[in-house]
């Protein structure tokens, strides 16, 4: 393969026998001042991941360009490993993942078939379109949001999908969004965190600062012990920035407004989120809430959250026959300690009188 496709798609297997035809090893690529270049390119890919979802496109003119454009990658697997934070992994996954959609969208059918086979990923191509498995369809489309996305909505024939390029191209984003997800953290020793101790400063304080942008209050007088398990759960998702359902999504930013959390706490709620976004997360909250100028929904009843899979662990209120509804449950649990102060307050020894 050309050296130039190789260095836009570094996790080729290709792209390794370059670099390994150059008997260029882990020591080069930490200590060894001609690659320099490359750690350079493995940090920028990294903080680029941070504020802006992308890796960044660099020329890449000849062999040796190739090389350190290739060797970036790794590096950039290194320095995210060394750190291990889930939200980076997830972040700089995600970035990895879109430019590399943003790439194949450029290619003919004939690179697609070939790079969704690097990814293990079954497909052929057909006359005017691309046909994938379904298994792989299901596996990578799970959480991928809307009816375009359900199998019961594709052309499937003799146990392939076809879809047009740029749905295929998506659904390969996916995958390998998953495949770095799965792999990173890479394990690393003593020996290896202290070579590159001083390029992890810059990445540390620049994930610091993404994560305090966004970062909320808390719960201000909203109690999120009185929540029910449903609405914990979700809470948790959220700030664990695991990939949430649309449907989780809304019943959780319906909820928050009912209850009285502010638009703006709940907007930051989903910072975690690695493909956070804040000029589209505060419209669809504000869509959801209203923002005090149009409708509010309602959040979800209990039948509707077991049919959409979000009923989690649901406890001994929740099984009782007074609550239907998330909201009542949080009424009921808010009248409950209500009533304990009051009780606590009734209860108290009067005060000793002043002298």
């Amino acid at each position: 393969m050309e050296f130039r496709a190789l260095a836009r798609y570094p996790f080729l297997k290709d792209a390794t026998h370059f670099v390994k035809e150059r008997e260029l090893g882990l020591d080069d690529l930490l200590k060894h001042t001609t690659m320099a270049e490359a750690r350079r390119r493995g940090k920028a890919r990294v903080l680029s991941a941070i504020s802006d979802l992308t890796v960044p496109n660099n020329p890449v003119t000849s062999e040796d360009e190739a090389v350190q454009e290739i060797l970036s990658y790794p590096y950039a697997r290194i320095l995210v490993s060394c750190i291990g934070d889930d939200v980076l992994v997830r972040r700089y996954a995600l970035a990895e993942a879109k430019t590399f959609n943003e790439r194949l969208r450029k290619e003919d059918m004939e690179m697609v078939v070939f790079l969704a086979g690097e990814l293990e990923v079954e497909a052929v191509r057909g006359d005017s379109a691309l046909r994938m498995h379904f298994t792989d369809f299901l596996n990578y489309t799970s959480g991928l949001r809307g009816p375009e996305w359900k199998l019961v909505n594709q052309d499937l024939r003799t146990g392939f999908v076809q879809l047009d390029k740029n749905k295929f191209v998506r659904v390969l984003e996916q995958a390998l969004n998953e495949r770095i997800e799965d792999d990173l953290p890479l394990p690393v020793n003593d020996e290896l965190l202290t070579a590159i101790e001083n390029e992890l400063e810059d990445i540390v304080a620049a994930l610091e600062e993404f994560k305090e942008k966004y970062r909320g209050e808390g719960f201000g007088e909203v109690s999120i012990l009185k929540f029910p398990p449903c609405m914990k759960k979700l809470v948790a998702m959220a700030q664990a920035g695991q990939n949430m359902p649309h449907a989780g999504r809304f019943a959780l930013t319906s909820f928050l407004s009912f209850i009285g959390m502010p638009v703006d706490d709940i907007i930051k709620l989903f910072c975690s989120s690695p493909d956070f976004d804040h000029s589209k997360t505060a419209y669809q909250v504000r869509h959801i809430t209203g923002d005090g100028l149009g409708k509010r929904y309602t959040p979800p009843e209990c039948a509707t959250m077991k049919t959409t899979g979000l009923c989690f662990e649901p406890d001994e209120l929740c099984n009782g026959r007074r609550v239907q509804h998330p909201l009542t449950y949080y009424r009921i649990r808010s009248y409950d300690k209500g009533k304990e102060k009051k009780v606590e307050k009734d209860t108290m020894p009067p005060s000793a009188p002043s002298r």
